[in-house]
């Protein structure tokens, strides 16, 4: 009598739904609840080389993130202020306006020597 008191789990929301809804089912419900209801299908073999790229793409960009050197600066309030300022006004990433700025610095001096 325990198992018809036992709450049954829905289906989950289809792709049509919105994103508040799918959210608030996925908040109620896990992966157990979802397999225990017979709602989990195991991955097709189409579905499974696309995991399998994924997670390739997903390890290359990692390494090539961590293959890269990195530069930390350390400036002032009132600096770090104004340059920020300055990217904002260009409408850029404080960070990406400095390695522009390096880089073609860097080129101009390839020029010179």
């Amino acid at each position: 009598m325990t198992d018809k008191k036992k709450k049954q789990t829905p289906a989950p929301p289809n792709a049509s739904s919105s994103w508040e809804e799918q959210a608030a089912y996925f908040e109620k419900y896990d992966l157990d609840d979802l397999e225990s209801a017979g709602h989990v299908e195991p991955l097709t073999e189409a579905d499974q080389d696309f995991v399998k790229s994924m997670t390739k793409a997903a390890s290359d960009k990692v390494a090539a993130r961590k293959a890269r050197g990195q530069l930390n600066l350390a400036l002032s309030k009132d600096q770090l202020d104004r340059f920020t300022q300055y990217a904002n006004k260009k409408h850029i990433p404080p960070s990406t306006l400095a390695k522009a700025w390096i880089l073609e610095r860097l080129d101009n001096e390839a020029k010179e020597a």
